[in-house]
């Protein structure tokens, strides 16, 4: 087995495909990940830096690069890619998704591969999974690539649970006591259950909470980060990528430890 510097001068970094709709999220979540205040510098494929105006001007003409790299200052060894306008739902957007995945299967190279996909989905909306969410996990896209699925915005559905509870009769201090228990039920039937029984499920699944009732928002945030580090950890079924992936995890030095001791 590879020791972590004979892995870091084959590979030096860890590749992750981010999948979410707008607003799911998921910049907020890369910076906890990546423990920074600042937005990721965006490179081309070929590791030329893109000016941020030039990005907001595709944004706007509605171009997007999958295989633009966004890297965090904090932790350049995470390299992300992301794809806006996969929610739309257009066989374009999901074609570009499948050909991004499949080259990178294909290539040789570690440094090449995908790694890993977070694929976020939003609670705070009456639309669980929308058509272009069934056509990924009903199709056998990612191959050996494993897919943690990732709930975010949880605050909003503590928001509805605690509506329904006042509508359902109940006063406003027994709503608020049980507004969690609710959510996680809401949670569980239109969320959770709907996607695991899909044809090719996420390998896992972790719940990213915004503000709760009894912690911090950046303690429920970076509870449920170390969260996600160690599920998908749990998921690389190759021990050589799960030592890369601890390895460059700077957030997380329980998961680090307990990992490169079982190596």
């Amino acid at each position: 087995m590879a020791n972590t510097i004979d892995l870091r001068s084959h590979c030096s970094h860890f590749r992750i495909l981010v999948i979410g709709r707008a607003n799911a999220g998921k910049t907020t979540l890369l910076k906890k990940v990546c423990n920074s205040i600042e937005d990721p510098l965006i490179f081309d494929p070929y590791g030329d830096k893109i000016e941020a105006s030039v990005v907001e001007e595709s944004v706007e003409r509605g171009l997007h690069d999958i295989e633009n790299q966004l890297i965090f200052q904090s932790n350049p060894k995470f390299i992300f890619h992301d794809t806006r306008g996969f929610e739309s739902g257009s066989i374009a957007e999901t074609n570009k998704v499948k050909e991004f995945i499949a080259k990178r299967a294909g290539s040789t190279e570690l440094h090449d591969q995908l790694h890993a996909i977070w694929y976020c989905l939003p609670t705070d909306t009456n639309r669980p999974l929308l058509h272009a969410d069934e056509q990924f996990f009903n199709t056998d896209i990612t191959g050996k690539v494993p897919v943690i699925a990732i709930f975010t915005m949880f605050d909003g559905l503590i928001t509805e649970a605690f509506t329904q509870l006042k509508e359902g009769g109940v006063s406003r201090k027994e709503a608020k006591d049980r507004q969690i228990e609710q959510a996680l039920g809401m949670l569980t039937t239109k969320f959770v259950e709907p996607l695991m029984s899909t044809k090719y499920p996420p390998a896992d699944h972790v719940r990213l909470d915004g503000e709760l009732a009894y912690c911090s928002e950046w303690q429920a945030n970076h509870f449920n980060c170390n969260e996600l580090v160690e599920k998908t950890a749990n998921a690389l079924s190759d021990e050589t990528l799960k030592l890369l992936f601890v390895s460059v995890q700077q957030n997380n030095i329980k998961s680090c430890i307990y990992h490169a001791v079982l190596q």
